[in-house]
């Protein structure tokens, strides 16, 4: 296009902003799949054209030529690049969300144009900050609203700093978009907790046998979290959202840091100081060159550009190396662990593609880009059993020199003169293995109370603070005493519109399946599903919300008719309270709602009154009881609808959802349960006082009655004054 007259331009805009062939219409049948490939692009080798020139038809800014691929890969560079295309929605949705870029391109320019003019503009990359992205999420995405058959224009600038730019070019339904990628996460979260674990296990075995193996093996395990974690932008979201220079050299030191640790992992495995000391020194030639260039990567400019292929060329070959130094032991005869052998070729094959993708040679970065997960998370399984057979060969050397030990000491006591003060050395000898056994075992036991304790503050993260709770609601309290560290059981509050326009405050308590860690991360994905619900514009009652939670849970645990899937699922009491008209929304699954005042509750929409008055007969206790089926734990059975409740309050009034750990509570002088109908009648003595004191003497009530016994569930309870 450089040789096409600037007028004949000119003319072409007057009529059009794109040529036909760089329309795309939106059907449902692209929808999900990229469409690079009816986008045009143009490279800006000196990053001097604006989006200006671009709208002025500037000749600099004229050199647009077709994608070749749906998800196009560039090799490395800094150039800038403007994708151009025009959208028209053909479909009978309005949101969608466009999916572009790796998460780790450092910036990407989002213009939707309209009639010449900017309407909308939008910034993603690492080389901006975290909160500034327009849809807060790892991948780049930015929301398009086009009504239905209507027409935009839309510009995309891309700049790397030497890195691989990939250009997929993907449009999602909104809805479509955050189902899928709640499953994407699901799978993400199994790769890395296998990671995790296998660090955390082999950990233990560094701890117990003292054997340096283990310590480069998990090494080299948190680089590849850490090197995945980047790659996938959940470093850039969690780790560096505010540091836009740390979001953009990590992944690359991370990178040089993880190849150093496999080549010190497999020198040290393979013996090659003893066995192969010129390969060992090769190793260690190639080490030192990788950890310099890791260092130079934090160099900005011209050498952080060099280091991208530089980097990725080093890792190449010593990956080819550690294979061809496999092989070289197997032909020379040398026993290698077939684990060993096949976890790291499988790993070398992946990385191998994954680099190739990089520079270009595999022009479909998809596969180049899977290739370095499936690859790293089967190598690691792999090579977890290939250490599990180390260990078990170290034990069986251990039993060997134990049973030839104990030959000698036989022939030993045939001299009886010597017999006791063989046997005195060797109780001796015992007890010192005895005492560091309990050592070891105390610091494991100590380094998982830790873990535990580190997964309370996280869920402590999730749930609302104390500040959030005064905002949303005034006048309320919450006990909260997990069984263990951490909790099955969790509060909800948050704060939403009706759609009338007024505040509803929502509050709930939840008791998930089980307690302590495997209830803990049922209690995550609950807390999750239930704020994403506040912001779906089909949940509009306490009831929908309660659906949408249960639709969320059955899909996350892949609850799906069949008999060996999760059944793990919780009850909940979920209120909604519209402080200004004097309304109280709630639905329960298998949990009630306890409403105290001076006189029996008219039926407004109740289901059903159980009204237990107090002592003195002048406050009734009126319980409004919830659904009889859980959220989630549907095998076999088709989801079943929640019912709201609407009731009319008035102030005075005090409202109570809880978890059953309460009554359920074994105590008292017969060790009995604490039962139902014992903890109403408690609540009604306490209902007139302030609810600090209900909350301290709740607590007082609890503890005296458990005494001595073990607390056998969570609790929960949220109490609310009108």
């Amino acid at each position: 296009m450089k040789n096409i007259p600037l007028f004949f331009l000119v003319f072409i805009a007057t009529f059009t902003s794109f040529s036909i062939d760089a329309d795309i219409i939106i059907t449902e049948s692209i929808l999900g799949k990229s469409v690079s490939n009816k986008a045009i692009i143009c490279e800006d080798n000196e990053g001097v054209i604006s989006i200006d020139d671009l709208l002025n038809n500037d000749s600099e800014s004229d050199e647009f030529e077709f994608l070749n691929h749906e998800v196009s890969n560039i090799d490395f560079t800094s150039s800038t690049f403007w994708m151009k295309f025009h959208l028209t929605n053909q479909t009978d949705f309005n949101d969608f969300i466009l999916e572009t870029a790796r998460p780790i391109t450092n910036i990407v320019e989002f213009y939707e144009v309209n009639n010449g003019e900017i309407t909308h503009f939008y910034s993603n990359g690492d080389g901006y900050t975290y909160d500034s992205k327009e849809i807060q999420h790892r991948k780049v995405l930015f929301p398009i609203h086009l009504l239905t058959n209507e027409s935009s224009d839309y510009y995309i600038k891309l700049k790397s700093d030497g890195e691989v730019l990939t250009l997929p070019l993907i449009i999602h339904q909104k809805d479509d978009f955050y189902h899928l990628d709640s499953s994407t996460q699901f799978f993400n979260g199994i790769y890395y907790g296998i990671l995790i674990l296998i660090v955390v296990i082999y950990f233990f075995f560094f701890v117990f046998l003292n054997d340096k193996t283990f310590l480069y093996y998990i090494s080299y395990v948190a680089a590849i979290f850490l090197l995945q974690f980047s790659l996938d932008g959940y470093s850039f979201q969690y780790f560096f959202g505010n540091n836009t220079y740390l979001a953009n050299h990590f992944v690359l030191f991370i990178a040089a840091v993880t190849l150093f640790l496999l080549l010190q992992y497999a020198r040290v495995y393979l013996s090659l100081k003893a066995k192969l000391p010129t390969f060992n020194k090769v190793f260690k030639v190639f080490q030192y060159v990788i950890l310099v260039l890791g260092v130079l990567s934090f160099v900005p400019g011209i050498i952080y550009e060099l280091m991208y292929p530089l980097i990725n060329g080093v890792s190449l070959i010593g990956i080819l190396l550690i294979l061809y130094t496999i092989y070289y032991f197997r032909r020379k005869g040398v026993f290698i662990c077939n684990y060993f052998t096949g976890a790291f070729t499988i790993f070398i094959v992946g990385a191998v593609i994954f680099i190739l993708g990089n520079f270009n040679v595999i022009f479909d970065p998809i596969i180049s880009q899977g290739a370095l997960k499936l690859s790293s998370g089967i190598e690691v399984v792999i090579l977890s059993i290939s250490m599990a057979t180390k260990y078990r060969d170290m034990q069986h050397a251990k039993e060997e020199i134990q049973a030839e030990a104990l030959v000698n000491l036989e022939e030993k006591n045939k001299l009886m003169d010597n017999m006791n003060h063989q046997l005195e050395v060797q109780v001796n000898q015992r007890t010192s293995e005895l005492n560091t056994q309990k050592d070891v075992l105390e610091e494991k036991n100590n380094e998982i109370v830790s873990s535990i304790e580190y997964a309370l503050r996280i869920q402590e993260a999730i749930l609302p603070s104390k500040e959030q709770v005064k905002e949303i609601l005034p006048d309320s309290f919450i006990f909260y005493k997990p069984k263990d560290v951490v909790s099955g059981d969790f509060y909800f509050v948050e704060q939403t519109l009706a759609t009338s326009g007024h505040k509803l405050s929502l509050f709930g308590a939840v008791d998930c399946t089980g307690h302590g860690v495997p209830g803990a991360f049922m209690s995550i994905v609950g807390n999750s599903y239930l704020r994403q619900s506040i912001h779906e514009a089909h949940v509009n009652s306490t009831g929908e919300a309660l659906e949408f939670l249960n639709a969320g849970v059955c899909s996350t645990l892949r609850q799906d008719f069949n008999e060996s899937t999760v059944r793990d699922g919780m009850d909940i009491a979920l209120c909604a309270l519209d402080y200004d008209n004097e309304l109280l929304y709630f639905s329960g699954a298998k949990n009630p709602v306890f409403i105290i005042r001076n006189e029996v509750l008219p039926e407004i929409e109740v289901s059903k009154r159980n009204p237990v008055p107090n002592t003195d007969e002048t406050l009734f206790l009126n319980e409004i009881k919830g659904d009889k089926h859980p959220i989630g734990a549907y095998v076999g059975e088709n989801l079943k609808p929640f019912t709201t409740h609407k009731i009319k309050v008035k102030k005075g009034d005090l409202i109570y959802v809880f978890s059953d750990g309460f009554p359920d509570q074994f105590g008292g002088p017969k060790g009995k349960k604490y039962n139902s109908k014992h903890f109403k009648t408690f609540l009604l003595g306490i209902s007139q006082l302030p609810l600090k004191e209900q909350h301290d003497l709740i607590e007082k009530e609890f503890t005296e009655w458990r005494g001595d016994l073990e607390q056998v569930d969570d609790l929960c309870i949220v109490g609310v004054k009108i």
